[in-house]
């Protein structure tokens, strides 16, 4: 069996860490493409490439993921960005609370 090179290796991981970070399941990759989740986790080890290219088929077309450029670190950093500045606005308003409580302790003289 041939080795993967480099790239070819890179491109499997980033595509194993964007399915993990979107919490895409592999079995449900699977019965998209009719296939074993052992089949799905072979190609995501480099070890199928015909069911890697239907994977990224399947992750282009139904999930708007496009790995032919760097695009995908955009879209995961956009989620990200998104999650921590709602936390921000939370914490935000946990302060704005725990300085109010402050304010009416001082008042009550605790």
């Amino acid at each position: 069996m041939p080795k993967n090179k480099p790239d070819d290796l890179a491109l499997h991981t980033r595509v194993r860490e964007t399915i993990k970070s979107m919490n895409i399941d592999q079995i449900t990759l699977a019965q998209k493409l009719e296939v074993t989740q052992t089949m799905i986790s072979m190609a995501l080890r480099g070890a199928n490439h015909k069911t890697f290219l239907r994977l990224l088929a399947i992750l282009q077309n139904e999930y708007n993921l496009d790995f032919n450029d760097d695009s995908i670190f955009t879209q995961t950093d956009e989620v990200i960005i998104e999650h921590l500045v709602a936390i921000r606005g939370d914490l935000d308003k946990i302060l704005e609370r725990m300085g109010k409580l402050e304010a009416r302790m001082d008042q009550l003289g605790h």
